[in-house]
């Protein structure tokens, strides 16, 4: 089921129509009487199963937040990227 709402009224009442999008309906967002956006439930990415399936195995782990990166930083050769966009430049 949809539901139709402007955007000041959207505004005014957003935990309302977030307490809709929970329970499974979409929200048409109207400025003007013009459909601009659709609000719908999130569903969840097609790879978050797959990772969570490496965590369960014991493959993988994640404690939330940002990666922290490599303990070892990758070693690369030649220049650096700015110098040679400063080269391309002139």
């Amino acid at each position: 089921m949809e539901t139709v709402a402007g955007v000041r009224d959207l505004k005014n009442k957003l935990s309302h129509y977030l307490r809709e999008v929970k329970k499974g309906r979409s929200i048409m967002i109207t400025e003007r009487g013009k459909i601009v956006a659709t609000i719908v439930p999130a569903q969840e990415h097609p790879d978050v199963e797959k990772l969570k399936k490496l965590a369960r195995s014991g493959l993988g782990t994640w404690r939330g937040g940002k990666p922290k990166g490599a303990s070892r930083p990758v070693v690369v050769k030649g220049k650096p990227v700015g110098d040679i966009v400063l080269e391309e430049r002139r």
